[in-house]
């Protein structure tokens, strides 16, 4: 009985907590006005999933140099992923068009200047292209999770190599990466990674009761994004592969902590 209402109060907490957050940020928006550059909105996110992250006690930590500008390439867990890649580095996302439509998430993304594609569309994915393309040229990062979906983690699925096009045409920098949670009590692939048919609700309540929440990036070595693109995703496919298993392997061994979300004491 203790224990479910130590969760209930922690649910509570942390729902007025992130709430506070993003009401804040919806207001530091506004200060922006409608001609802030991508690089405003893009450090404007940065802080505000900085707070979220602290507002529901994530604790995040990265190996490897933080990218300052050019694509970076993840695999993609949950919903979760965006707040901390965000936290880590300002920066832009690709998005499914979906994502525009979700409350809260939709009007932070569409704010960040976030690059939304439908599916199976090829001439909204020109579009896509000259607008990841000039965030490149701009030196915004853009963050692309090529695999098209979350995963429960257990492996990375092949990347889709059309949103690296951009990337070859600019002769922008590609960094690799990979994210990984821990909990103590729990199972990550099922209470932090967000896939299948998982209700959306339901997770994030639970997802909010949990005591603390650890998150890695592992960044790996930058390279040029030349020749072709299929050949290109297959390379970046084997890095991100490579970071993947060496998180999994290693836990924490070697972290550099993130001030982005300092730990929390209950």
């Amino acid at each position: 009985m203790g224990e479910l209402l130590a969760r209930q109060l922690r649910r509570s907490l942390r729902g007025l907590a992130i709430a506070a957050a993003a009401l804040y940020g919806l207001w530091e928006h506004r200060k922006l006005g409608c001609d802030a550059s991508r690089a405003e909105c893009a450090e404007w996110l940065h802080q505000s999933c900085a707070r979220g992250l602290s507002a529901i006690h994530v604790h995040l930590s990265s190996a490897g140099a933080l990218p300052s500008h050019g694509l970076i390439v993840s695999n993609h867990l949950s919903y979760l992923d965006i707040l901390v890649m965000s936290a880590a580095v300002p920066c832009v996302f690709v998005s499914k068009a979906e994502v525009e439509q979700w409350p809260i998430f939709g009007r932070y993304a569409r704010w960040a200047g976030s690059v939304f594609v439908r599916r199976h569309d090829q001439e909204d994915a020109a579009r896509a292209n000259a607008s990841v393309a000039e965030a490149l040229k701009i030196g915004v990062p853009v963050v692309l999770f090529p695999e098209g979906t979350t995963t429960d983690g257990q492996s990375v699925l092949r990347f889709h190599s059309t949103m690296l096009q951009p990337a070859i045409d600019a002769g922008a920098l590609v960094t690799p990466c990979s994210i990984r949670y821990e909990l103590d009590n729990g199972v990550v692939e099922r209470e932090v990674c967000w896939w299948g048919d998982m209700a959306l609700l339901g997770h994030a309540l639970n997802l909010l009761a949990k005591k603390t929440i650890r998150a890695t990036i592992a960044f790996g070595e930058p390279m040029p994004a030349t020749g072709d693109r299929q050949q290109l995703s297959q390379t970046l496919h084997r890095a991100v592969l490579r970071l993947h298993q060496q998180l999994r392997s290693s836990g924490k061994t070697g972290l550099v902590d993130s001030a982005a979300a300092p730990p929390h004491s209950e």
